[in-house]
């Protein structure tokens, strides 16, 4: 994994296979796309949000559909995710 240390980031960056330690985040996009999961070590968030692409867009996007009130499968989203439903 890459790595990336004392940084201040802004712009669009992709999270991806790296190693973020006490970086700031600042008026970033962050990008997830599914790849291997990201580490934030002491990193700081000031106007900054997420994007989920391609693989993490698509699962985010079949869990919001399985999760709506009427679906049959929304158990068994909460049950992978229980912290949602304390919300």
């Amino acid at each position: 994994m890459a790595e990336r240390r004392d940084e201040i980031i802004r712009g669009t960056v992709v999270l991806d296979d790296t190693v973020f330690v006490k970086c700031e985040f600042k008026d970033a996009v962050l990008v997830y796309r599914g790849g291997t999961p990201p580490s934030l070590d002491q990193c700081r968030m000031t106007n900054s949000r997420m994007v989920l692409e391609d693989a993490a867009g698509n699962t985010i996007n079949f869990l919001r559909g399985m999760a709506q009130p009427k679906s049959s499968m929304r158990q068994l989203v909460l049950n992978m995710m229980p912290e949602l439903a304390q919300s």
